[in-house]
């Protein structure tokens, strides 16, 4: 017989109502819930199916640049660089001459340059024993050139044994060369703008930008290098009358300079700091180094010691390095000159015993290269802003230049320590450009040619017999 369930208690009767009553009341949530939602929705687009777009009725239209197409004249002629000159990397020296009309005008240059005698064997320079340039180093009317009409910014006297020639760069891109050896005409005292080979000046246009340096070897003294601001490196051959751009920079190019021992091997320092050397029989950069945090404004190298080189850059310093031991990255140097500002040049004696360095406040140092510790600091008052310190003929003399007259600075060594004292100060009337750079001449004792903003001023020995002339008027 089955058994009967048994009757639910009391608790699960309970238990029992209070989850049919709270299926009910969520189930009443839940509508309301729903209502109030429907309320706030927003409405749903109704979804169409998408048309299939019809073909092409021709071929696929594409760009002209996709088609590989050249622009149309009109646009080409509108872009910035169509309106540079294009320059070749090779191009005759004749060609880039700047004068009116004039047929083979720089054919006096190059022949005085071919027939000059080459220095003597070894470079050995000018004896200049009992020589005073105080009191020997006149001024004639007929030694005042104006080269440029812009700032010229670098100058050199090429090395030629028996002639003095003048090469300066200026900030237009322009090379002048003075042979201040040539004939000279009865057309001196014309306008700037007249003159020309006739005087013994020679004018070209080889680069775009302002030129930061040039230079040539003694032992190929008719192959002239120069480098600009715009970053070429360009070469004028004079036995090949042409001008070569060996090298283009990824930066401004300040500063080129050759070692003593190595005619085909070319140092240039680049805005970025960096130095490279460029061996000219290869065609291409063998070594580069970052020396400085800007950009090197001088490279000169130790005339006894062919493996120290020194180096001025804008940020604040002058440092002396040995090749041997410069690395890529991170080169460690043998002595850092520190200035307070921007540092233009660094220049060593004609015996390197000594280092000069410009500010561009002109404040002057002077550095022992075989004692570290010994230096010294003068301020020089020029107003000129591309003044330099140079050095004579002889480690005891400093060239500075004034307001109106060159002071020869004397240096002296005693006792370990370094002092100078103005020695003597040489000034004339026709001298009316404060001199802010200064190149004498390596083999002739006597020609010192200084430069002021567009002038050149060849001082001579008083002793030189050349008859006066008349002084070249602006």
């Amino acid at each position: 017989m089955a058994e009967t369930p048994a009757a639910p208690t009391e608790y699960e009767r309970r238990r029992q109502e209070n989850i049919l009553r709270n299926k009910a009341i969520l189930a009443e949530l839940r509508r309301d819930a729903a209502d109030i939602s429907g309320l706030f929705a927003a409405a749903r687009r109704k979804k169409h199916p998408r048309a299939t777009p019809p073909a092409p009725a021709g071929p696929p239209r594409r760009s002209g640049r996709a088609r590989l197409q050249p622009p149309p004249p009109s646009s080409a002629a509108a872009l910035p660089s169509a309106r540079l000159k294009p320059r070749a990397a090779h191009f005759p020296i004749p060609d880039v001459f700047v004068a009116k009309a004039v047929t083979d005008a720089s054919a006096p240059l190059t022949s005085a340059i071919l027939a000059a005698s080459w220095p003597p064997e070894g470079g050995a320079r000018a004896d200049d024993a009992g020589f005073e340039p105080g009191e020997e180093l006149v001024l004639r009317p007929g030694n005042v050139r104006k080269l440029a009409k812009t700032v010229i910014g670098v100058a050199r006297v090429l090395p030629l044994a028996d002639r003095t020639v003048v090469a300066v760069g200026t900030s237009q891109g322009h090379l002048v060369f003075w042979d201040a050896d040539g004939p000279v005409s009865e057309r001196l005292c014309q306008a700037f703008d007249t003159r020309g080979a006739a005087e013994g000046v020679f004018m070209y246009h080889p680069h775009t930008g302002s030129v930061g340096g040039i230079t040539a070897h003694p032992s190929a003294p008719r192959k002239i290098y120069s480098c600009t601001h715009g970053g070429d490196v360009c070469l004028m051959d004079v036995e090949k009358e042409i001008f070569n751009t060996i090298y283009l920079c990824d930066y401004p190019a300040f500063s080129l300079c050759q070692a003593l021992g190595n005619a085909t091997c070319l140092y240039f320092g680049e805005g970025n700091g960096q130095l490279k050397a460029f061996d000219e029989r290869v065609g291409q950069v063998s070594s580069k180094w970052l020396l400085h945090r800007d950009c090197i404004s001088s490279i000169d190298f130790n005339p006894e010691n062919p493996n120290m080189l020194a180096t001025s850059s804008l940020d604040n310093t002058a440092c002396l390095w040995d090749l041997r031991n410069m690395k890529v990255l991170k080169s460690e140097s043998l002595k850092v000159v520190n200035h307070e500002h921007s540092v233009r040049s660094a220049y060593f004696s004609p015996s390197g015993g000594f280092l000069a360095t410009t500010s561009r406040r002109n404040t002057v140092g002077i550095l022992s290269v075989h004692n570290f510790n010994n230096s010294c600091f003068q301020q020089q008052s020029c107003p000129s802003t591309t003044f330099r310190a140079s050095w004579g003929w002889n480690d005891s003399e400093l060239l500075l230049g004034s307001e109106r007259n060159i002071q020869i600075t004397s240096i002296d060594l005693k006792d370990d320590s370094i002092s100078t004292s103005c020695k003597a100060r040489i000034q004339s009337e026709h001298m009316n450009e404060a001199p802010c750079l200064f190149a004498a001449h390596p083999y002739r004792l006597g020609h010192l040619a200084c430069v002021g903003r567009t002038k050149v001023f060849l001082w001579t020995l008083e002793q030189d017999a050349e008859e006066d002339m008349p002084y070249l008027s602006d």
